[in-house]
């Protein structure tokens, strides 16, 4: 069974070295996506079981209304309309989290974040893969389902820390430290072998965990040109017959 969004993100929260890297999530009511709106310029709202990114709906505050979004629909609603436009998105039966939206970094103008694709074929958790996804244009989500595309991840941090090899090594080491760590605070909770954690990147250089996934995907690592990742990835795969 497919371990909610919300269980996963509250567990983390329990752990101190996490919990700075964590946007404000809470559980939707109509008031709390309202008041989220008074403090943040935008809010995702997210189903609290889904993937692929499906099902996402992203709500911008404009000058005196708001941008309602979800894939390629868009509404403009009124103070008075919004909830009426957020909920013409909502599918019936499902929960649904409120996300404080992250000013994240771009590369070439497009949104991306960190595929980080852990493995634990043995008693450790090893890191098997590390991509960026990079959002489609015009596009607030990077999955592959979704028009996203893979990036070497040091090609597009050199680009973001003008070739500063320090940094980018320093900010990839963090990455890792910070996977490890949430790979081992999910796998307390839960029998998992296998876990995606998505990272971004804001326009401060402050590294935050979007989401951890025990069912993710490994296209990605296909589109990348050096194999080695999915090679490792689907090596592991076949020693713990998954």
């Amino acid at each position: 069974m497919t371990i909610g969004k919300m269980k996963k993100y509250r567990e983390m929260l329990q752990v101190p070295v996490l919990r700075p890297h964590l946007p404000e999530t809470v559980w939707m009511t109509e008031t709390r996506i309202l008041r989220m709106l008074q403090i943040y310029p935008s809010v995702f709202i997210k189903p609290n079981h889904g993937s692929g990114g499906s099902g996402i709906i992203r709500v911008k505050r404009l000058g005196r209304g708001f941008e309602v979004r979800c894939g390629s629909s868009l509404k403009i609603a009124g103070r008075s309309s919004v909830l009426k436009a957020i909920r013409s998105y909502r599918k019936s039966g499902h929960r649904y989290l409120v996300q404080k939206d992250l000013r994240l970094e771009k590369y070439h103008g497009k949104i991306f974040d960190i595929r980080v694709y852990l493995q634990k074929p043995k008693s450790k958790w090893i890191i098997s893969g590390m991509a960026a996804r990079v959002a489609a244009p015009h596009k607030f989500v990077t999955n592959y389902h979704k028009g996203g595309h893979a990036e070497p991840l040091r090609r597009v941090l050199m680009s973001l820390f003008q070739n500063d090899h320090s940094k980018v090594d320093a900010c990839i080491r963090k990455m890792e430290q910070l996977s490890i760590t949430i790979a081992e605070t999910v796998n307390k909770w839960h029998p998992i072998h296998e876990l995606g954690v998505d990272l971004a990147l804001d326009k401060n250089g402050h590294i935050w965990i979007i989401e951890a996934n025990s069912h993710p995907g490994h296209m990605l690592f296909t589109q990348l040109s050096d194999h080695t990742m999915i090679r490792t990835i689907m090596e592991n795969k076949r020693s713990m017959r998954i």
